[in-house]
């Protein structure tokens, strides 16, 4: 069973089972955040002001990638196309260590789909470098992720 959202953002998401809805984003306006199982933390911005087509979703995925790598003085883990049918999803991985002292993935990924932009990061525990980076659990969060 999954959990279904559908945001006033104009998304709708299937979340895995147990999925908790934030009430606060700390994200700012105009975004929403779920924390799923294992702790991540997925976050979905609606940011079609600035983003007009798939380059700049791109390069709206390398901008948000700046404040893991600078801010937070993280290190580049891989960048690339997710290869999703029917959009243009870019992501940028970055690991980096949080105010707690623990490992973290920061994926930062611009979707363009439908002529229409979604800016989604995603935070998970770094594991081990032997499954790091789990693009496979990228790759279905994102997916689950649709314009409305």
């Amino acid at each position: 069973m999954s959990v279904h959202i559908e945001s006033p953002l104009g998304f709708t998401a299937d979340f895995p089972e147990h999925t908790q809805v934030l009430e606060d984003s700390s994200a700012g306006p105009n975004s929403e955040q779920y924390g799923l199982l294992g702790d991540v933390l997925v976050t979905v911005i609606k940011d079609d002001t600035s983003v007009q087509d798939a380059p700049q979703a791109n390069g709206w995925a390398h901008l948000m990638s700046e404040f893991y790598l600078e801010e937070r003085s993280g290190t580049l883990i891989t960048e690339g196309e997710l290869n999703l049918p029917g959009r243009s999803a870019y992501a940028v991985l970055v690991g980096y260590t949080d105010a707690r002292g623990s490992a973290k993935v920061a994926a930062t990924v611009g979707i363009w789909e439908e002529s229409r932009f979604i800016g989604v990061v995603v935070i998970w525990p770094y594991v081990n470098p032997e499954i790091e980076p789990r693009v496979d659990l990228l790759k279905e969060i994102v997916s689950s992720i649709r314009p409305a």
